[in-house]
């Protein structure tokens, strides 16, 4: 399900014919602990969809942009000044978007979510959103993107489902157009005291059972070698959590946040965060630990090139 933001004229990264498009999220929704979550069962993200997320995913971005120095690593600084279109897979609520569309005006924007949490009509004029759940068939036509990017979906893409998902990107991507994913491992958490590797343990429990990956970060140069993507490389930062200056209180900030949304997911393995102040305890006394043993968690970019023929 597809809905288009922008008042434009057509162009091949407009909806393809006969995709339905509507102001609607893509899925029903459920209350928890005063937070807004998908209730669709095909729809695996584990985090809330409201406001108070839509914050923590701007400080993210902000954090993995300092962190990596850049809102990007693949080749494509020439093209996106010469004007290419670009799209910005599970963007959230757009902060990406906004920023690459700003920095680059001859280039068109496109962003997708699973709902409509990014703006509707204060945006740059080449920027445009759509709502639509990536692990479906996508409603651009085939070869209509120069460059894709894709970021923390860690916890929104089943492992089962990655194939599909790389597939359809390639297929929008033109000959020889660029791919980038950025994602974190949990098997890569360093310098963790005992109460953020139980935290860190819950998650990667948590991640599995969901069928989601906690060691995607490791994994998406296999991953894009898989879909059939060449020239992959990657880099890998180690970002430091409430230690290290503004990197690393930006960092704790929004580990703190997703944490405090998912109480009731974690309660499951630890009953006893249902009691009153425990689990904000545990998360008070994470963040002081973290800055204690100078803990990190490993981020990495992956860029790979779709081949100029199939």
């Amino acid at each position: 399900m597809t809905t288009v933001r922008d008042n434009a004229p057509a162009s091949p990264t407009d909806p393809i014919p006969g995709h339905i498009q509507t102001n609607q999220s893509t899925s029903a929704h459920r209350y928890e602990d005063g937070r807004h979550f998908h209730a669709d069962k095909n729809i695996t993200y584990i985090l809330p969809d409201d406001i108070q997320e839509d914050d923590r995913l701007h400080l993210q971005h902000w954090a993995v942009q300092l962190a990596f120095g850049s809102n990007f690593d693949a080749p494509v600084q020439e093209a996106l000044e010469d004007g290419i279109k670009v799209l910005d897979s599970a963007c959230g609520p757009g902060t990406w978007v906004l920023e690459m569309a700003k920095a680059f005006p001859n280039s068109k924007f496109c962003g997708t979510d699973l709902s409509s949490r990014f703006p509707d009509q204060i945006k740059p004029k080449n920027s445009e959103f759509y709502v639509h759940n990536i692990v479906e068939d996508p409603p651009f036509e085939k070869d209509s993107f120069g460059y894709i990017h894709q970021q923390a979906v860690t916890v929104g893409i089943k492992i089962v489902d990655w194939p599909k998902v790389l597939e359809n990107h390639k297929l929008i991507l033109k000959p020889g157009g660029w791919i980038e994913l950025t994602e974190f491992s949990y098997t890569e958490a360093h310098n963790s005291g005992p109460i953020t590797k139980a935290g860190n343990d819950i998650s990667f429990k948590m991640l599995a059972a969901a069928g989601l990956d906690p060691d995607l970060g490791s994994h998406l140069t296999t991953l894009l070698a898989d879909a059939g993507f060449t020239n992959i490389q990657a880099r890998s930062v180690d970002i430091p959590v409430n230690h290290g200056g503004k990197l690393g209180e930006l960092f704790w900030e929004n580990t703190k946040e997703a944490f405090k949304s998912t109480k009731s997911v974690y309660a499951k393995f630890r009953p006893e965060f249902q009691e009153p102040g425990v689990y904000e305890k545990f998360i008070e006394d994470m963040g002081e630990e973290c800055k204690t043993y100078k803990s990190t968690v490993r981020w990495t970019r992956a860029i790979a090139q779709k081949p100029s023929t199939d």
